[in-house]
């Protein structure tokens, strides 16, 4: 019986070390963190301000704060490769479409039919698990970089957030833009895009927003084949850990047979 249990054992181990293997092997080389079927949700909102009395805001934004929310839908991943759809849904039942691609591995976008506001749907994912000054796009010399790391508050839930932020300048307007990543995933989960614009004393203001509000990923935790199998070899292992102590104890409970002693008197 021993014999057996230490078999076992060696067995459930050379499946434990295979299985530990391919989940580390996957953590390490996997610049995605998102799978087949994450759906994230936004709200996209815009705001217009300004001292200017022939300001007006752009056109888009009667059209954006009608919005019921913004999807994206994960496809399919082949290998730093993310397959996704969006859909910007209006209040009115209206929808716009797009079929996108990006490679989290070079930062490379293309984008089918409507993706979202320009500047963020070049942004949607980056490489999980990267900090501080890390780069965003690892197999891209031209990435951009993390600016910090920090704890926010999305989807009911803290998470480790990395921002990105971009500061540019067109003409007599100031572009500034916020990009805020769940660490584990890579996923965006907010943006925002304020342009200021100054003409002497007037200024206008105009921000556009998109701020996570739900998504599957959070509600229903997933694991790759690997780390189930992994997780599976363990709860093996304990189980028949827990038998072969059970039974060297039931062993030693056992009431020992008294063994008779018999002794010969040599003749004489």
């Amino acid at each position: 019986m021993r014999k057996i249990s230490f078999y076992t054992f060696i067995f459930l181990s050379v499946l434990f070390l295979g299985s530990f293997s391919m989940a580390f092997g996957e953590m390490m080389t996997s610049t995605v963190g998102v799978a087949s079927g994450d759906v994230f949700r936004y709200g996209y909102t815009c705001y217009f301000n300004s001292n200017d009395p022939t300001a007006v805001p752009p056109p888009s934004y009667s059209w954006i704060n009608q919005t019921n929310y913004f999807m994206v839908n994960v496809t399919g991943v082949s290998g730093s490769s993310v397959i996704f759809n969006t859909m910007m849904l209006g209040r009115n039942g209206s929808s716009s479409l797009g079929v996108c691609n990006m490679n989290v591995g070079t930062g490379m976008v293309s984008i089918s039919g409507y993706g979202g506001p320009t500047d963020a749907s070049n942004f949607y994912f980056m490489a999980r698990n990267v900090g501080m000054m890390g780069r965003m796009f690892p197999s891209s010399n031209n990435s951009p970089s993390i600016n910090d790391t920090l704890m926010m508050n999305y989807a009911g839930g803290s998470r480790l957030t990395n921002h990105f932020s971009t500061s540019k300048s067109e003409s007599s307007m100031m572009v500034n833009s916020d990009f805020y990543f769940d660490q584990a995933t890579g996923m965006m989960v907010e943006w925002r895009q304020q342009s200021i614009q100054t003409n002497g004393n007037l200024q206008t203001n105009s921000t556009e927003m998109m701020k996570i509000t739900s998504s599957s990923v959070w509600a229903i935790p997933e694991f790759s084949p690997s780390i189930v199998l992994l997780l599976l070899v363990v709860s093996m292992m304990s189980i028949a850990t827990a038998v072969t102590l059970k039974r060297q104890v039931s062993d030693l409970s056992l009431p020992k047979h008294e063994i008779k002693k018999t002794y010969f008197k040599p003749n004489r």
